[in-house]
């Protein structure tokens, strides 16, 4: 059997994080583009869609979802970890891309080990 607040806090937090994906892709959309009614488009589109995140993450509180929120980035932090690991392997990219990506890898470990920290000390 499913427990169905177990279940609808799992859908929720998959939406949160890809809301705030969407959200922040506008706003850096908004700022590549030159054209101001389209930046302002999108800026508005990314407020819209942290909204729609606010409210997910509300529902989710009301579920009492805090450890399942911790659980989700701690998931969330192995998918983008494993990303990495899998595009250092690719012996065919260039050198200089394989520097930004290594730099960048620092940043996902730490984020990684700090996700995992929090979680093992009961925080939520």
């Amino acid at each position: 059997m499913v427990d169905n607040d177990t279940h609808d806090i799992a859908v929720l937090n998959n939406l949160i994080t890809t809301t705030i994906d969407s959200a922040e892709g506008y706003v850096e959309a908004a700022k590549r583009i030159d054209n101001v009614y389209i930046s302002g488009s999108f800026m508005r589109w990314s407020a819209d869609r942290q909204h729609a995140a606010d409210a997910l993450k509300t529902q989710v509180s009301a579920l009492g979802g805090d450890d399942a929120i911790i659980d989700e980035v701690v998931c969330s932090e192995n998918r983008v970890k494993r990303k990495y690991e899998e595009a250092l392997k690719d012996p065919t990219l260039s050198a200089p891309t394989r520097g930004v990506i290594e730099r960048s890898y620092i940043s996902v470990l730490a984020g990684h080990k700090q996700a995992c920290a929090l979680k093992r000390s009961g925080h939520a």
